[in-house]
């Protein structure tokens, strides 16, 4: 004989009220610093400090830095090291090529007055790649000499934004 048990409207409320989340943050000691360790409610761990959620990957990444579109994943502690290294190699190609560039623009000058367009269009991509790649290789420099991540950098640079705009 089989007992089949029905559940009435009171005992799904119960059973649904009973959950309880756990709570937002943890302190923990670590080397004998208090450090409050934040829950992720997607991963259902508590994160290790300075590590963010990316939403694009459903990951915890550990020292999250950025979710990197090009290179498509995120960049954070296990590959820091090479994604720095990828655009400091960038770098010194980008400006190997803007110093060819710039050579054969000026030995074709002196064989003719004028350039074709080609050359000026390949001075002018040469320019912007140069700027926009070293200046992104320097901005990771200041964040690894300051010990910071691109998240830490424009998360202070936002509430630093917002206490001025509050005082002012």
């Amino acid at each position: 004989m089989q007992h089949i048990h029905c559940q009435t409207r009171t005992d799904l409320l119960v059973r649904k009220t009973s959950y309880r989340p756990p709570p937002r943050t943890r302190e923990v000691l670590i080397n004998g610093q208090t450090v409050k360790l934040k829950y992720c409610f997607t991963c259902k761990i508590f994160r290790p400090p300075r590590a963010s959620h990316c939403s694009l990957c459903d990951n915890c990444v550990e020292r999250f830095d950025h979710h990197c579109p090009w290179v498509g994943n995120c960049v954070g502690r296990r590959n820091y090291r090479f994604f720095y290294l990828f655009i400091l190699s960038l770098s010194f190609l980008t400006i190997f090529i803007f110093a060819f560039v710039i050579t054969h623009v000026i030995l074709s000058k002196s064989i003719s007055i004028f350039l074709d367009g080609c050359t000026v269009l390949e001075v002018v991509v040469c320019f912007f790649s140069v700027w926009s790649i070293v200046g992104l290789s320097g901005f990771h420099t200041y964040l690894i000499s300051s010990n910071q991540t691109t998240n830490e950098d424009v998360s202070t640079s936002h509430s630093l934004l917002m206490l001025y705009l509050n005082i002012h």
